[in-house]
């Protein structure tokens, strides 16, 4: 609806690519790059098979292709949707701290422990930084 088809046949690409690097590391070492690829390609792959899909189906169906447009720029759609990823935002948060817990009972290095609460700060800051813009906005 938003991108292209063009955008997804290259996402495709570099998905069966990703896939195809990773067979290249076979390496004890080079083992979590492998299925750190597997895992992005596969990604990759099933986004861009079904936004293909979605893009055949309103091509065939141009009342669909309008409807749908019509329903993602709809007001109370967009209030729905950055409500939902607001509460989203709020679960993470404590997910966040909760994986922040969780490092410190089973005896996790330091640095981990200090990563989870950095990024539980940043998400934080960002905060703080988006209601000061907003403020300025509206």
């Amino acid at each position: 609806m938003l991108k292209k088809r063009s955008f997804y046949v290259v996402m495709l690409i570099i998905g069966v690519g990703c896939i195809g690097t990773s067979f290249f590391f076979n390496d004890t070492i080079t083992k979590p790059i492998a299925g750190s690829l597997i895992g992005i390609g596969a990604g990759f792959i099933g986004m861009s098979i079904v936004n293909l899909i979605m893009k055949h189906m309103e091509r065939k169906n141009p009342a669909l292709e309008k409807q749908s447009l019509i329903d993602f720029n709809d007001e109370r759609n967009i209030s729905i949707r950055n409500r939902a990823k607001a509460e989203a935002g709020d679960i993470t948060q404590w997910l966040i701290m909760g994986i922040a817990y969780i490092t410190i009972l089973i005896s996790a290095p330091l640095w981990v422990t200090l990563a989870v609460v950095i990024v539980f700060l940043i998400y934080h800051f960002i905060g703080l930084y988006l209601i000061s813009k907003y403020q300025k906005e509206m």
